[in-house]
């Protein structure tokens, strides 16, 4: 009898051993890490968040929006349940056992949207297929043939203090960062073409930019003016825009190979420049613009 409940006691631990693996209980693991917030203001939810992967699950903390939790690496998406809000479905990128990967932040909120687009190569001007669009958390890939993509389940606030900067990411090519400030109609915003550069020795070295300038706003600095980028410069959209952070204007753009319109904008205050960038190493300096 002694010897029989020995080997049973042996099998169950054995059996318990095995069962938790490397992955709390299904084998070969992958530690996601992110945070969750809230699109409308930026901040964490209060209460927590759960995120849930499968059948596990873990909450947020309240401070920071911060979570990990061990999945299978064989996991495609990842599910945010927030008191008062809808679930938000993100997809994973490609996992591997043994990862850790850091998902960034994960927005949610009270609506969604879907964005769209089209991903080109900026010298051949030919579609590019294959090139992941990441933006507040949400993930896609570019069609092989057209190089367009949508993201669905975008979380929106249209009173929102955020400007929702995306990103493009395709081996062999720079990253591309972007602004998705467009307008929303129908429940899609479409951010037109986003080009990118394949990586050369020609690209120029030293980022940040090939454009340069100083923006002079009269009786105020220039901290908060907006460079809306538009190419070709008749586009019913920008680009891309950026913020100015300096009191002193100074400013510098990486354009590629185009044509482009800069509009400046503070307040009531404007001022326009057309430029035409020929080559990756050409460098525009455009002096001093002051708004009017």
């Amino acid at each position: 009898m002694r010897i029989l409940l020995y080997s049973l006691l042996t099998l169950l631990i054995v059996f318990g051993l095995s069962a938790c693996g490397g992955g709390g209980g299904f084998g070969p693991s992958t530690l996601l890490q992110g945070r969750v917030v809230l699109v409308s203001t930026g901040q964490p939810p209060n209460p927590a968040a759960t995120v849930i992967v499968g059948s596990q699950r873990v909450q947020t903390s309240t401070q920071e929006g911060a979570f990990q939790l061990r999945v299978p690496p064989t996991s495609t998406q990842l599910i945010v349940r927030t008191p008062g809000l809808p679930d938000f479905t993100f997809n994973l990128p490609p996992l591997q056992a043994g990862q850790t990967v850091d998902l960034g932040d994960l927005y949610v909120g009270s609506q969604t949207i879907s964005v769209q687009g089209r991903i080109i190569d900026a010298l051949t001007q030919q579609p590019v297929g294959d090139a992941t669009v990441i933006l507040l958390g949400q993930r896609a890939l570019s069609n092989a043939a057209t190089g367009r993509f949508t993201l669905n389940g975008v979380a929106y606030d249209p009173q929102g203090v955020l400007d929702p900067e995306g990103e493009v990411q395709k081996d062999g090519y720079i990253p591309r960062r972007f602004l998705a400030d467009a307008p929303v109609i129908d429940g899609v915003m479409d951010v037109g073409d986003l080009l990118i550069l394949k990586q050369t020795d020609d690209n120029p070295p030293g980022q940040p930019g090939n454009v340069r300038g100083v923006a002079q706003v009269p009786g105020s600095d220039a901290v908060g003016v907006r460079i809306d980028i538009y190419s070709p410069p008749n586009a019913a959209f920008p680009n891309e825009s950026v913020i100015l952070s300096q009191a002193n204007g100074a400013f510098q753009l990486w354009l590629l190979p185009a044509q482009y319109r800069l509009v400046f904008t503070k307040g009531t205050r404007t001022a326009e420049r057309t430029v035409t960038v020929t080559s990756l190493t050409q460098e525009i300096d455009l002096g001093t613009v002051q708004l009017q």
